[in-house]
């Protein structure tokens, strides 16, 4: 993720998967591909000033995608990583407890 400059966020059963986060932590610009998302801390968090949002049917399209990320400039995604760089301090990372199989998100102030 550290040397990929978009990374994929297709709708899920969870709004809250790691991939997201992980992006975020990696300055990797989310593509967060869905019809109707609700993402996490979204009262706290503009998503729009750091990721782009994909329609289902755009993203379906031979190609469309892929030529929409070839349109974004070296402005807008140096834009967003500045925008995921401050935004990134937000969130936390905390193994639930010692012998937990997984990590949760834990906003931070």
């Amino acid at each position: 993720m550290r040397t990929s400059e978009f990374c994929l966020h297709p709708a899920g059963d969870t709004p809250t998967s790691c991939r997201l986060f992980d992006a975020i932590q990696s300055l990797c610009i989310p593509v967060i591909v869905s019809d109707s998302i609700e993402l996490p801390f979204e009262g706290m968090v503009d998503y729009s000033e750091f990721s782009i949002f994909v329609a289902t049917s755009d993203a379906l399209t031979p190609n469309w995608l892929v030529h929409h990320l070839r349109s974004i400039s070296e402005r807008q995604k140096d834009g967003f990583r500045r925008k995921m760089s401050m935004i990134r301090q937000c969130f936390g990372w905390t193994m639930a407890s010692p012998v937990a199989s997984g990590l949760f998100i834990q906003m931070v102030r």
